[in-house]
């Protein structure tokens, strides 16, 4: 099994692969409404962004099944910061209410 510290680096470029692929998908949805072809502007960014991450994962994971769980941890750590921090505004309470 991997030491811990050999596990660090997966651990941290699969957070950096999921900040690139959720601020891909935010910025994606954010053009959508603008955009003229929406349907290629999703089905292009989909592709980019499954590629890059799929991509990444191969490399990263390089055989080992530990090495694979740290990036997808590091991943969906930061899906979950990014979603807290980029999810709805907060609502306004109506006034003379």
């Amino acid at each position: 099994m991997s030491s811990l510290s050999a596990l660090l680096i997966p651990f941290v470029l699969g957070g950096l692969i999921g900040w690139v692929y959720f601020s891909g998908l935010w910025e994606t949805v954010k053009r959508l409404p603008d955009a003229r072809n929406a349907h290629w502007l999703m089905i292009l960014s989909f592709a980019a962004r499954t590629l890059l991450a799929l991509g990444g994962f191969f490399i990263l994971a390089d055989g080992q099944w530990e090495r694979m769980t740290a990036a997808l941890l590091g991943f969906y750590i930061v899906r979950a910061i990014l979603v807290r921090s980029l999810g709805r505004p907060p609502q306004s309470s109506p006034t003379g209410a």
